[in-house]
């Protein structure tokens, strides 16, 4: 009794620790503020432990829809439905992908995988589940009754034949017990019909199916029986992109922008290549010779317009926070200069006198309390760390979008390492490290963070700040 208890307690114990795992709930939350880079690592590190979890394939392939990666969309939802074939969503999903794509027939040929809107096979599942009592004495399915009814076959020979004319008999046998095989195992002749003999076509199929392993293989194949085949350098650059081997992506699809029937093809895929690689320039380049020639209804074409104007975008938005942070110094300089005028003239004043005097000055730096990024630089420049310090804290509080928010919390740790706090400073460093690692500044702050390392542990040794 005992030893049942424990187990269904660990059973239990094992089936909450999948359903509440906290990785799933922070890889929604990654992709509602569209970092689905990170989202992916989140989905991944539960599929390295649970190789088999079904919710984790879906939830990858729903960002890889909003990344416009739809053939690892498809390979994911079919994983989802693999390993939970009562998934229906995951049915639509992979529906919905080959829509996207204008393929209505294939889209289709998704839904009717569902078992929900397929209940024709219930039916025949029940058919042959009749018969199976009459089946029963015979067995022949199985190896071991067949072992059994070979040495009862012999004393029926009585005309003393050759030993070879008893295997016939027990071959008759066979093809009775094969209805019952296809039956059991439809499936496997499926896939052996779905992959075609040609190297090239079966290297298709199963990058269509996702399986880029042996896709790479079949393109080894062709190059093998064939070298310069363009087709097979297409298609192998992109199932090494689809593996993240970006380089040898590069290398492939560069010689399969020759390939005749999807050539042009190849320029877009170059494009997501150095979006990868943070190769913003080449990028831009071959998305605009995959816009001269695609067509209008181009099957990439929506994808790279929007691209493109991403790109612009965020070129646009560059330049503004450059010409915040150029008004920042420069206001930051000329505050710098009139303190120093003032120090100068105030050299016979007394002390607090003067200290008064730099208080009025930093508060009078800032144009207003309102907490922008304008107005917390101007009173950091002006050396009032603590007001800039809860301004800074109260914009982190504001929406803002990505590039507002690194640059925020890099600012951030440049406050507290000022006040001395250098362990605030080094965890601030380490957030823009972690979270924006793409980021204009993440260079700045990964230098930052071994400076903020190297003061918090030496921080006895360091004189101390005089304001």
């Amino acid at each position: 009794m005992n030893m049942k208890f424990s187990a269904f307690a660990l059973a239990c114990l094992v089936g909450f620790s999948f359903a509440a795992d906290p990785r799933m709930e922070q890889g929604a939350r990654f992709e509602a503020q569209g970092n689905f880079e990170m989202a992916l690592g989140e989905y991944r590190s539960i599929l390295a432990e649970q190789p088999k979890n079904a919710e984790a394939y879906f939830a990858a392939a729903e960002v890889r829809v909003k990344m416009k990666d739809y053939s690892g969309a498809l390979a994911n939802y079919r994983l989802a439905y693999k390993f939970d074939p009562a998934m229906s969503a995951a049915y639509e999903g992979a529906a919905k992908v080959y829509e996207s794509l204008g393929q209505k027939a294939k889209a289709e040929a998704e839904r009717a995988k569902d078992p929900k809107n397929n209940p024709a096979p219930a039916e025949e599942v029940a058919a042959p589940v009749e018969p199976a009592p009459a089946a029963e004495p015979v067995k022949v399915a199985e190896p071991a009754p067949v072992a059994v009814e070979a040495p009862k076959a012999e004393p029926v020979a009585e005309a003393k034949p050759e030993p070879k004319v008893e295997p016939k008999p027990e071959a008759k046998v066979e093809p009775k017990a094969e209805p019952v095989k296809v039956a059991a195992e439809p499936a496997k002749e499926e896939t052996a019909q779905a992959l075609p003999s040609d190297p090239f076509e079966k290297g298709k199929a199963l990058y269509a199916e996702g399986n880029y392993a042996d896709a790479a293989k079949a393109w080894r194949e062709v190059l093998k029986k064939t070298p310069g085949h363009a087709g097979a350098y297409f298609y192998a650059g992109l199932t090494r992109f689809q593996l993240g081997e970006y380089e040898k992506a590069e290398f492939n699809l560069k010689k399969g922008l020759e390939y005749k029937e999807e050539g042009n093809d190849a320029n877009y895929f170059l494009a997501c290549v150095y979006q990868k690689m943070n190769k913003s320039d080449l990028e831009v380049k071959f998305l605009a010779n995959y816009m001269k020639k695609a067509a209008p209804n181009g099957k990439y074409r929506k994808a790279a317009e929007e691209r493109l104007a991403e790109i612009k975008a965020a070129k646009a938005e560059a330049s503004k926070t450059e010409e915040k942070i150029a008004t920042a110094e420069a206001v930051k300089q000329d505050v710098k200069a009139e303190r120093m005028d003032k120090s100068e003239k105030a050299v016979e004043a007394s002390a607090p006198k003067a200290a008064e005097e730099t208080e009025e000055s930093d508060v009078a730096a800032a144009p207003s309390a309102v907490p922008t990024i304008a107005n917390a630089n101007l009173l950091f420049g002006a050396g009032s760390y603590e007001m800039a310090l809860q301004m800074y804290k109260a914009l982190l509080e504001t929406e803002q979008n990505p590039e507002e928010r690194y640059f925020t919390m890099l600012q951030l740790g440049n406050v507290y390492r000022e006040l001395r706090d250098f362990h605030s400073a080094v965890t601030r460093y380490r957030e823009v490290v972690q979270q924006f690692p793409d980021s204009d500044w993440a260079t700045e702050a990964e230098r930052a963070l071994e400076d903020a390392v190297w003061l918090e542990k030496h921080a006895k040794e360091l004189p101390r700040r005089v304001r």
